[in-house]
């Protein structure tokens, strides 16, 4: 029996999956992920660090895409964004290719209070608030409380519609963050008929799949760019590789203040990254 040792310090039996899911989430193809699967099912020990396991399926994924060399993990690099407005801007985008219209921000009126909100979502007849809530840290749970102010917002915000101090006709609230929900704050949610998109989790409607399968990837995944070049690309609401590759060269070299030849290497490795492109 082999088990893993979680962040936190949880163990956990192995299983196999996952690092199947993980190496597919890396852009490989199945008989590629499949592979590395077997490969790290043989060199795990008991106790192994979920860090080390990590580590190791990068390692192997490497040798298949070079270019995974210059990106950081997914998780990783969502977790290094800026809160506001990165996350919230990337949020929206998420939002918007699991198939809803969406609104900024916006600051509305309540029967009680003024309510800051990230978005406005719609789909079909439904009409939701949209939270958007990160953390620096990924191994950290969204809590009970975060669930509990987004039910008491949503519920000010129907009176307030109701007293026309605004024009939306909330029905429910969705909250999206970049990290997994505790199990009371999921008990809630359901309970009140909150959404809620997390990592991994609920299926078919987590953070992680939709990023993954749509390739919405931040660009914080580029090492090649420090903080400060990342921040000046955020400030002009550049927050995914698939917007930097559409720029001309010369505007990302405008943006990021380096040469032409810079430029055009920073936008073949995003391109590289996003199209799971193999090197010899």
């Amino acid at each position: 029996m082999i088990r893993v040792r979680k962040a936190d310090g949880r163990l956990e039996l192995y299983d196999g999956s996952k690092v199947l899911r993980t190496a597919l989430y890396l852009g490989l193809d199945r008989a590629d992920a499949e592979r590395i699967e077997r490969e790290v099912s043989e060199r795990v020990y008991d106790g192994i660090p979920t860090s080390e396991i990590l580590t190791m399926i990068r390692e192997l994924a490497e040798e298949v895409r070079p270019e995974l060399s210059h990106s950081r993990d997914i998780r990783e690099a969502i977790s290094a964004m800026r809160p506001k407005p990165d996350f919230e801007d990337y949020a929206r985008m998420v939002l918007r290719e699991a198939g809803y219209l969406v609104e900024p921000g916006r600051v509305l009126e309540g029967r009680c209070v003024s309510h800051e909100i990230d978005g406005i979502a719609f789909k079909g007849d439904e009409v939701f608030v949209v939270e958007v809530k990160h953390h620096f840290n990924h191994h950290t749970y969204t809590g009970l409380g975060t669930i509990l102010e987004l039910w008491a917002a949503l519920e000010d915000l129907k009176e307030g519609y109701r007293l026309g101090f605004h024009p939306y006709a909330f029905t429910s609230a969705i909250l999206v963050c970049n990290t997994k929900i505790s199990q009371h704050a999921e008990q809630y949610a359901r309970c009140k008929g909150i959404m809620y998109m997390g990592w991994r989790y609920p299926r078919a409607f987590s953070l992680s799949d939709i990023v993954s399968s749509k390739r919405i990837y931040p660009i914080t995944m580029l090492k090649e760019l420090p903080t400060e070049k990342i921040t000046k690309l955020g400030d002009r609401g550049i927050v995914t590789l698939n917007q930097l590759i559409r720029l001309r060269v010369d505007e990302v070299a405008e943006m990021l203040g380096v040469s032409i030849e810079e430029a055009e290497r920073v936008r073949e490795i995003a391109e590289k990254i996003l199209s799971g492109s193999r090197q010899s």
